[in-house]
């Protein structure tokens, strides 16, 4: 097991660090990769599963100290599916110092929350893309009144920042001012952009990509098992959270606005969006794939990484086919949606899951 891992630290002063801290002897360690943070499946000697994540080097205390804080924010939550918690140290220490040749990580266990990665999952039953929505919507109820005096205002996923984020890439590298769909993509963009700011605002999960969502079995049917990585989550527009969700959903769809309906139709039977909100929702979930191809393009430009190649792989083919759709076609088909929701539920209240 002496061996380096993904960020250049060896798995052997892992293992000693968690044997001291947490009392837990280390068997094995997979590497998971990660964008900023260095993520591993911890397999100890007694066959139990933890997942270790790895600050190295250590960006942003303050960015750590909300993330630890929305996690024991949610340890007296329900919102119905797995998240992840804590595992304290020995002394109740929410994470554990390391030095790393002179330099400093920080390193928190947390539960490993069992599923299957929603991108892993070859077939997505309409049941299953309903209960996303749903799942969704009960995050946000979960998330909300948390506060944190580090809470971060914004940042480079945030969705209301998107046509910024866009223009960045394309300053950075002109050359794919032609790529991708962007400039259809921003002029969409230019007509929701300026109603965002009079939205429902809520705490929302702001990444429930298809790497965060985990799939499990309930009564014979495909459901939401759990939801991972909160590390994305902003105070804003409450419509993100179905947007960004729905956006991922309609990866590797024959009909990509019937799964976001779906997504959307879910989170409409748990709480009701305006008119408002599910009229910007496509231009949304648009924004939310071209801001990823963008990033990881950009990205790869000087610094490939496999795991922005495995972000993108389904990414630009799902944005070209959405630039053929247009707007007001998608909002009229997620109005519909919402309404035959309202139809089976017309109290207001969602279906049991």
């Amino acid at each position: 097991m002496d061996h380096l891992s993904g960020d250049g630290i060896s798995t052997a002063l892992l293992a000693t660090c968690l044997a001291d801290s947490h009392g837990l002897g280390a068997r094995d360690f997979a590497f998971l990769g990660g964008e900023w943070d260095r993520n591993y499946r911890l397999t100890t000697e007694t066959g139990e599963t933890y997942l270790v994540k790895v600050h190295f080097p250590v960006r942003d205390v303050a960015e750590l100290q909300w993330q630890e804080a929305i996690l024991v924010h949610l340890e007296d939550k329900d919102p119905g599916v797995a998240v992840p918690r804590i595992v304290r140290t020995v002394d109740g220490a929410r994470h554990v110092a390391v030095d790393v040749g002179g330099d400093r990580a920080l390193v928190r266990v947390l539960d490993w929350v069992s599923g299957t990665e929603l991108s892993r999952v070859g077939e997505h039953s309409s049941a299953l893309l309903e209960d996303i929505g749903a799942t969704a919507a009960a995050i946000s109820s979960a998330l909300a009144g948390f506060t944190s005096p580090t809470f971060h205002q914004t940042h480079h996923w945030d969705l209301a920042r998107s046509g910024d984020v866009i223009r960045e890439a394309l300053d950075a590298d002109p050359e794919l001012a032609g790529e991708f769909g962007a400039e259809l993509v921003l002029r969409r963009w230019g007509v929701v952009e300026p109603i965002l700011a009079a939205l429902p605002r809520a705490v929302v999960h702001h990444d429930l990509n298809d790497n965060n969502v985990l799939v499990g079995t309930v009564h014979g049917r495909q459901a939401v098992s759990g939801v991972l990585d909160f590390n994305d989550a902003l105070y804003g527009m409450r419509v993100a959270e179905p947007a960004i969700a729905g956006a991922y959903a309609m990866l590797r769809k024959d009909d990509p606005i019937a799964a976001l309906s779906h997504v959307v139709a879910g989170y409409h039977a748990s709480t009701r969006l305006t008119d408002a909100e599910v009229d910007v929702i496509f231009p949304l979930a648009t924004a939310r794939l071209c801001m990823q191809v963008l990033t990881w393009t950009v990205r790869a430009r000087t610094r490939p990484t496999a795991y922005g190649a495995m972000r993108m792989q389904h990414t630009a083919p799902t944005l070209q086919r959405l630039l053929h759709v247009e707007p007001a076609h998608a909002a009229e088909r997620l109005r519909a949606a919402c309404a035959d929701t309202e139809n089976r539920c017309p109290s207001g209240e969602s279906e049991p899951r």
